[in-house]
């Protein structure tokens, strides 16, 4: 049919041109009044302008090219822009009939192949073209899918696998095909099988650690080696090597197995030393506060050492030296402590005042190190007392120092010789509550203060001698004797009974005579459990129930009588 139709077009191209049908004028006038209106409409319908005659119809052409008239359309020329064409072509439509085609020459006998699309092609275009559309997503979707597919594949199987690879050895344990909750298992319990011996620095073994029972810390070194990453994953994969890893087995914690073990190793039960180390301090017995380094001594650290057997246990050795000088305990603070120099700081900025309390005996300035506890300066300059350290320094510190009860004092005896004697309630005593009141403001102003000390009762002599004067009552249990003397004077001396040896015997020491009195009833216990009662016509107690009565019913004194029957304790005159 194709051929027929190529031959009449031959045909017809030799006929005259005046041979055309007037049917086709008004086409004709349509064609050229838009030609000289130079719509894009004539430039796009126009498929092919030749001059030589020889070139074949474009019916030929137009078959060749799948019989499709919208083909002809989609060949036009490069200048012609397509978006320029679709819209020619609808105007073209909408004034030519359809399944029409014109075929005329030009002026100069050229043939003009022209094709005219109708609305019917547009459809099936649009029809096609939707189809191809579908089909290019279905196929973008297909190898969308596959290439997801094929990533999410090697994700889960070779970069990101939930199990190790064959060929897989972890510390000389084959863990291939398991997940690492597995692995962690089989690694645990083939270390926890091993021992360590323990020698010293000539390789004498000195003890030994086995039976582990340690849990390990290797998760996250299990995960690196199951999932090392895309590159590593991928080059794994490719070349199938054995993949062989050593990975630190970290114990968690001390176990009690193990450290039943540890404490029976000797250099554990000889940790002690004879040289404590000490830790670096600042001096505050004075103003100047100096650094006093710290000192190395040779206990062995115990934690330490079990650290260090650790780490070895983690790293897989099966023997651990051991140095006693690495091990020695480290003092926690040294000189160069940055906490140390900032208290250093402190005590200059704080602790420099001086408080001096003196008497006729002596004095004392209070060291800044007492200072330091009973007061506290924050970051404001804001002090506080502490009132329990205020106390604490009167009775351990001040009293002791400034109270002169029952100290020791020398005596020259009116019956010949000199004497030591302690104890005793005689002497002046520091007034506590009023130094409490009159130290804490002190400490609130931290300003230089130099005073006496506050006492209760006798106050010490000025010039400093000894304090029981010139007036008192001398009595020796050796000599079984009392000297009464007067402004230095003895003006009584006579025998006495002193308390019965040994169940009761008379108190030593320097003592006040409490009161004095006349016509008295003593009352008390007999060493048989009976009560007496003895009517004396001088009483002077002096400490409790002990004092110096006369003794109507003793017809002799002195001598050794009070070896065996001498009195419940008092003195008998």
């Amino acid at each position: 049919m194709g051929k027929n139709r190529s031959r009449q077009s031959k045909k017809k191209k030799s006929r005259a041109k005046g041979s055309r049908s007037k049917k086709y004028n008004k086409k004709e006038q349509y064609l050229k009044k838009n030609s000289e209106q130079e719509t894009p409409v004539e430039q796009t319908a126009v498929v092919d302008v030749h001059e030589d005659t020889e070139t074949e119809p474009a019916d030929k052409q137009i078959k060749e090219e799948g019989s499709s008239t919208e083909t002809a359309v989609e060949n036009t020329p490069k200048e012609v822009d397509e978006p320029e064409e679709e819209t020619a072509i609808k105007d073209t439509e909408s004034d030519i009939p359809a399944e029409e085609t014109v075929s005329t020459g030009t002026e100069s006998d050229a043939p003009v192949n022209v094709a005219v699309t109708s609305p019917l092609p547009a459809v099936k275009k649009s029809h096609k073209t939707g189809l191809k559309v579908i089909a290019i997503v279905l196929m973008l979707v297909a190898y969308s899918a596959a290439f997801v597919y094929g990533a999410f594949a090697v994700e889960k199987n070779i970069v990101s696998p939930d199990r190790y690879p064959d060929h897989t050895i972890i510390n000389d344990i084959d863990v291939s095909g398991m997940n690492i909750k597995e692995a962690k298992k089989a690694l645990t319990k083939a270390w926890n099988k091993r021992s360590i011996t323990i020698v010293d620095t000539n390789d004498k073994i000195i003890g030994s650690v086995d039976k582990f029972d340690f849990k390990y810390r290797i998760y996250d070194q299990l995960e690196a080696i199951l999932q090392p990453g895309a590159e590593k994953a991928l080059l794994r994969f490719v070349t199938r090597d054995h993949s062989e890893s050593v990975i630190k087995m970290t114990p968690v914690k001390n176990t009690k197995l193990f450290q039943k073990q540890f404490e029976q190793l000797e250099m554990v039960k000889n940790s002690a030393g004879d040289k404590p180390s000490k830790n670096a301090y600042i001096d505050k017995s004075d103003t100047e506060f100096r650094i006093v380094k710290e000192v190395i001594g040779n206990s062995v650290d115990t934690k330490m050492l079990r650290k260090a057997i650790f780490e070895a246990i983690a790293r897989g050795e099966d023997s651990f030296e051991y140095r006693r000088s690495s091990f020695y305990k480290a003092p926690e603070i040294i000189s160069t402590s940055k906490v140390l120099l900032d208290e250093r700081e402190y005590c200059k900025k704080y602790l420099s005042f001086k408080i001096n309390l003196r008497n006729s005996v002596g004095n004392y300035t209070i060291t800044p190190d007492w200072l330091d506890k009973m007061l506290q300066v924050d970051s404001t300059g804001k002090t506080r007392i502490s009132d329990d350290s205020v106390s604490q320094f009167i009775s351990d510190v001040l009293y002791p120092k400034f109270s002169s009860t029952g100290d020791t004092r020398r005596l020259t005896s009116a019956g010949g010789g000199k004497y030591t004697v302690s104890g005793g309630t005689f002497g002046f005593t520091i007034d506590v509550d009023k130094e409490h009141e009159v130290l804490t403001k002190e400490l609130k102003e931290r300003e230089d203060v130099e005073r006496e000390p506050y006492y209760s009762g006798k106050k010490p002599n000025k010039n400093g001698t000894s304090d029981i004067g010139d007036d008192f009552v001398e009595v020796s249990i050796a000599k079984q004797n009392v000297w009464v003397v007067k402004n230095g004077k003895v003006v009584v001396d006579t025998p006495v009974v002193t308390g019965n040896v040994p169940r009761h015997n008379t108190p030593t020491g320097v003592y006040y005579i409490v009161y004095k009195a006349t016509n008295t009833t003593l009352k008390g216990h007999n060493d048989d459990g009976s009560e007496y009662e003895s009517h004396v016509a001088y009483w002077m107690p002096f400490y409790l129930g002990f004092g110096l009565h006369d003794a109507s019913w003793r017809g002799v004194f002195g001598g050794s009588i009070y070896m065996g029957n001498g009195s419940h304790g008092c003195i008998n005159c």
